[in-house]
């Protein structure tokens, strides 16, 4: 076996073996982030830092709640037929029924 031969084997395993190390390495961080998850109670986590998050409300918060309720309320009616659900071409009453940010945002304020 030739010199350029050895070395070229020698070349090629540390290539593989730094790949599949950098592979397994990424599979480490990944799964540790899955853990920890969203909350940040994964191993590692301070009690301050997650009470600090459990505080804070997300600024939509509201607007998400909205979007729950207003799901469950037309999911309740779908298989309702005793129910009146269009309107005339006139009528805008409906427009009532549109949720206006000072309605879902903390406090009632604008971002």
């Amino acid at each position: 076996m030739s010199i350029t031969t050895r070395i070229a084997d020698v070349l090629h395993k540390s290539v593989v073996t730094t790949f599949f190390g950098l592979f397994c390495y990424q599979g480490y961080q990944l799964g540790s982030k899955m853990i920890e998850g969203r909350t940040g109670d994964g191993p590692g986590a301070t009690v301050g830092r997650q009470q600090q998050q459990h505080q804070q409300e997300h600024p939509q918060e509201g607007f998400i709640q909205m979007l729950r309720d207003k799901y469950q309320e037309e999911y309740t009616k779908y298989f309702d037929t005793g129910h009146r659900d269009w309107y005339d071409k006139d009528d805008n009453s409906f427009l009532d029924k549109v949720p206006k940010p000072k309605d879902y945002q903390p406090g009632g304020k604008r971002n």
